[in-house]
């Protein structure tokens, strides 16, 4: 109500002067709200910039702490190497290791192709890891606790095709060292073998002084079987020269001379009666035969008795088993220095 009074008591030039300094005073507020507001923007876009800037450092800070973790699994660098598959894992690495590496920095599911790469190489890593495992185990078939278990060539080979796939140098060495040790037990398994089979070759196939002795006691032993046999033979023949053969006038111990052949004047052969022999001093009438010539003695055979031999080895040696054996015998029987194969 008083405004209103006091409005209605100012002059036109009064009014006119109070709707200008409110309008001014308008303006100057309105302006001043634009400059808060544009002031405002600024500080929230300073503010997202800053934020964005953080977390692109932190991505770069998150890629460097991941390449550096993955690469230091590995000898040298891996990451956006072209030689990748050829590079082999760090000396005496822990599969813990790999483990920490791969829960901080694996995703299970991605399509950056960065990504990709760490995935690969982590597997990587624990693949060697893996097979430096297997070749220890395939090597522990035939060497283990510093010492040859097996001399299995299959299982050596085996082995040896395993550490092979290995990378890794210092371990690849270290178990090559070990098959190493198992070839050279193999080896010299294999030269005592050889050695103990031709000790069995030489045993059964006799030296030439040995044959040349065999052959000689062969020959000896056939010579007196043959001498023998002619002894028979000639005793034979003298017992049957003795022997007096059915009527052929044998020898009764009574001897009847023959008349002899007389050639009378008609050319005919008679029968003279035969005259008795003069008595000289003999009583009874009777001649007595001569006395039949003594049996000679067979000639003692030169050499062993037959079936019997000279032995080419001592009696009772591991020689003469062998030969006895090779020649298709099973035992003898000795005597006086000779031997009877049986």
């Amino acid at each position: 109500m008083k405004m209103n009074e006091q409005l209605k008591k100012m002059t036109k030039k009064q009014k006119m002067g109070v709707l200008t300094v409110g309008i001014v005073v308008l303006l100057v507020g309105s302006f001043g709200y634009k400059a808060y507001a544009d002031n405002q923007k600024a500080l929230e876009q300073e503010r997202i910039a800053k934020v964005e800037k953080e977390q692109q450092a932190e991505e770069r800070q998150l890629k460097i702490d991941t390449e550096t973790a993955v690469n230091d699994l590995f000898e040298k660098a891996i990451i956006d190497n072209k030689d990748a598959e050829k590079i082999a894992i760090k000396n005496d690495l822990k599969s813990d290791t790999v483990k920490k590496v791969k829960e901080q920095y694996f995703v299970e599911k991605t399509d950056d192709a960065w990504q990709k790469i760490i995935n690969e190489s982590i597997v990587n890593a624990e693949n060697q890891l893996k097979q430096i495992d297997t070749a220890k185990k395939a090597v522990e078939k035939v060497f283990k606790d510093n010492k040859v278990v097996n001399t299995d060539q299959k299982n050596v080979d085996s082995a040896k095709k395993e550490v092979d796939k290995i990378k890794n140098a210092k371990a690849k060495k270290e178990l090559s060292d070990k098959l190493a040790k198992v070839k050279s037990e193999i080896e010299k398994k294999n030269k005592e073998n050889e050695e103990k089979k031709k000790e069995a070759e030489k045993a059964s196939q006799q030296s030439p002084e040995a044959k040349t002795t065999t052959d000689n006691v062969a020959q000896t032993t056939n010579g007196a079987e043959q001498q023998v046999a002619d002894v028979t033979v000639q005793q034979t023949d003298q017992a049957q020269q003795q022997t007096p053969q059915a009527g052929a006038g044998q020898e009764t111990g009574y001897y009847e001379p023959q008349a002899p052949e007389t050639n009378n004047d008609t050319g005919s052969n008679q029968n003279v009666a035969p005259t008795a022999p003069a008595d000289n001093g003999n009583t009874g009438g009777t001649p007595t035969p001569p006395a039949p010539e003594p049996t000679p003695e067979p000639t003692q055979p030169v050499g062993p008795p037959a079936g019997w031999i000279t032995p080419p080895f001592p009696v009772g040696s591991n020689e003469l088993w062998n030969w006895l054996f090779d020649n298709g015998y099973s035992g003898f029987d000795h005597s006086d220095g000779y031997i009877r194969p049986y």
